[in-house]
Order: structure tokens, then sequence, then C-alpha cells
């Protein structure tokens, strides 16, 4: 039974079922927090299969035998025909439910944009491949992305008026996912310099980016504060910073191991902890006096 377990939740972690699953938390986690009603369908389901589709072809085109990881590199050397299967379904999935949001393609072509700058060096292509000696922010890029998708564009396709409490959202989210995307360049520090990938971490000495991390993670909480005080719910400023100061305590763990249940599922988890907790909240609210 345990064997089974580990088997079925190395898929789910392995597959990109996780990560993709974590995007729709994320964007659920912004209309929960702005109280915009419910998620339109279409967009829940085009940022499932978009982000599963970059990830599998972004893992279908990674040499096993040059990115080695702890756990994912043996998985992905027995299951990389998973990765094109799903590739070919979500990329599909993602086609039909891009069409069906055409009246948010302009704000969907930035994403498209990011996800590409940060796929392109994995075809097996020399240009493409010369990319990543000049793509400078790789850390940047991963963050905007996934920061844009969850937040900005969410606020576009539910056709949200700006105020001052949106941007510092934005700003709080794009903070704690830096931060979380500095504890992976970390990792991959050693491969990435040996590729010519350029990235903040293969640039600074540790000490420095130690500061840099520290600095995002008090903005995340500064800017939790200050949402705190348009809100006035001690509530959201736990839900919005805790996952930060769990990122930061598991820091001196991260910068040590190679565990990849530690990235691809405890970090990735905790973009998306706020969102689990507002639906524990929310059942709490419900169902429980």
């Amino acid at each position: 039974m345990a064997i089974r377990g580990k088997v079925f939740f190395d898929f789910i972690i392995f597959s990109n079922l996780f990560i993709a699953c974590c995007a729709v938390a994320m964007c659920l986690n912004t209309v929960a927090f702005f109280n915009l009603g419910k998620l339109p369908a279409d967009y829940a389901a085009f940022v499932f299969f978009s982000t599963l589709s970059s990830y599998s072809i972004h893992w279908y085109l990674t040499n096993e035998e040059v990115e080695t990881t702890a756990s994912r590199t043996d998985w992905l050397r027995q299951h990389k025909k998973v990765h094109a299967v799903f590739f070919l379904v979500s990329a599909i999935g993602t086609l039909i439910f891009l069409l069906r949001l055409s009246a948010s393609w302009l704000y969907i072509l930035p994403a498209v944009g990011l996800t590409l700058l940060y796929t392109a060096p994995k075809f097996p292509h020399r240009f493409f491949r010369s990319l990543q000696r000049y793509i400078l922010g790789k850390t940047f890029l991963l963050a905007a992305m996934w920061t844009y998708v969850t937040t900005a564009l969410t606020f576009f396709v539910q056709g949200v008026s700006w105020h001052a409490p949106h941007f510092i959202y934005v700003a709080d989210r794009f903070a704690l996912i830096f931060a979380i995307c500095i504890l992976f360049d970390l990792r991959d520090k050693q491969f990435d310099r040996q590729t010519g990938i350029k990235s903040l971490v293969t640039i600074l000495p540790l000490e420095k980016i130690k500061i840099i991390f520290s600095l995002f993670i008090l903005m995340n909480i500064a800017g939790s504060y200050i949402l705190y005080t348009y809100t006035q719910s001690i509530i959201h400023f736990i839900f919005l910073s805790l996952p930060a100061l769990l990122t930061y305590l598991l820091y001196p763990f991260a910068i040590k191991s190679k565990n990849d249940y530690l990235f691809y599922f405890i970090l990735d988890g905790l973009m998306a902890l706020t969102s689990v907790l507002y639906f524990v909240k929310t059942v709490f609210d419900l169902y429980i006096q």
C-alpha cells in the first residue's frame, strides 16, 4: 500500500498535475481576496491546461542525463512519454479554451511571451539554446510569468477596475514567488554555471543572494500588512504572509538540499498555500458553528 501511495504521489508531482492545480488555486486566491465572485470556468481551464502544457514540454525536452535531480530524473527517464502525451492533450485543451477567451487575447499575449522566453532555450536548436546565455533575468522571468497569470491576468479577465490594493497585491505575490524562485536557482546554480545560464545566483555571491532573498520576504510581509490596512482583517494578513515566513524558515534547508519533494511539493505548494487557507476558512464559515 505504501509503495502504491508513493507511485501515485510521484505521478501527481512529477507529471506536473500538482503545479497545474497550484496555478488554478492561486487564481482562486486572487478572486477570494478581492471577493470577485466566481472564477470563470473557461479561464480556470485555460490556466490549468496552459500550465500543464508548458511544464510538460519543458520537462520532455530536459536531458535527464545532464540535468540530474534527486528523484525526478529517474522518474523522467522512465516516464518521458507521459510528458509527451500530457503536452499534446493539454496543448489541445489550451487552444480550445484560448479560443473561448478571445475577448482577453490582448491580455493573454504577455503571458505567452514570458512563457516562450523561459522555455525557448530548451528547444533542440542552436539558436534557441544560445538564448540561455543572454536571458539574464531567468529568476525574474519565471516569477513575472507566475505573478502575471495568477493576479493581473485574473483581474483583466474578470474586468476589474484597478485601484491601489490591486497593484499592492500584485507586488505582494511577486515578492513571494520571486523568493521561492531564488531557492530553485540556488539548487541549480552549478548546472546553470556549467551551461552558461545567467541569473542572480550565478552572478552574485551567496551572502548577497541571502540579502536579496530576505528583502523580498520582507516586501511580501510589508505588502500583506499594507493590504491589511485596507481590509482591516487580520486573517487576510496571516494568510498572505504565512507562506513567506515558512519560505524564509526553509532557506537553510533549501540551500543544502536537492530533495525533489522539498522543491516540487513543499516550495511549489507554498505558492498556493494561501488558497488552501481560504478554502479551509470557507468550509468553517459555511459548515461549522
